[in-house]
């Protein structure tokens, strides 16, 4: 069975996204520790935004199909350093978050990804709208070799 690693920074959308996915009710609960479900690893968004914290991120990621990176296109600033994707030894799946926000910017939050080194097509999303989830639906279900309906 896949599993993925969600990472971001604080904020990002790592919870929701996961909630969404998982229907499960989307409330905001902020992540204290890794939190191990059957299908996520969801990371505490410090540990992106603290460097020292980088080595959690990279054992966890031996445990995954692949990770997926948030980026908040609502952000200004991104906390991933360049190329940090090519730490990972797994596919990196870019994922742009809150784009349905008035001061969403897909093309910066596309520069941060791109800059961390995660290749296109990015995805992005709305947790309000739905917009894009059912690609990353079927994205999870096709890890976990569930056939679509």
């Amino acid at each position: 069975m896949g599993k993925i690693l969600l990472i971001g920074g604080i904020g990002a959308g790592k919870t929701s996204l996961k909630q969404m996915l998982m229907n499960e009710q989307v409330s905001y609960q902020k992540t204290q520790m890794l939190n191990f479900s059957q299908t996520f690893i969801d990371c505490p968004g410090e540990y992106l935004e603290i460097p020292r914290y980088y080595h959690v991120l990279i054992d966890a990621s031996h445990q995954v199909t692949e990770i997926w990176a948030l980026q908040d296109a609502t952000k200004q600033r991104t906390f991933y350093p360049p190329k940090f994707a090519k730490v990972f030894n797994k596919p990196v799946v870019g994922v742009i978050t809150k784009i349905d926000l008035p001061k969403s910017s897909l093309e910066q939050a596309t520069s941060y990804l791109t800059y961390a080194g995660i290749k296109t097509p990015f995805c992005p999303v709305s947790i309000i709208t739905g917009e894009g989830i059912e690609l990353l639906r079927q994205r999870l279900e096709g890890l976990n070799g569930l056939s679509n309906h």
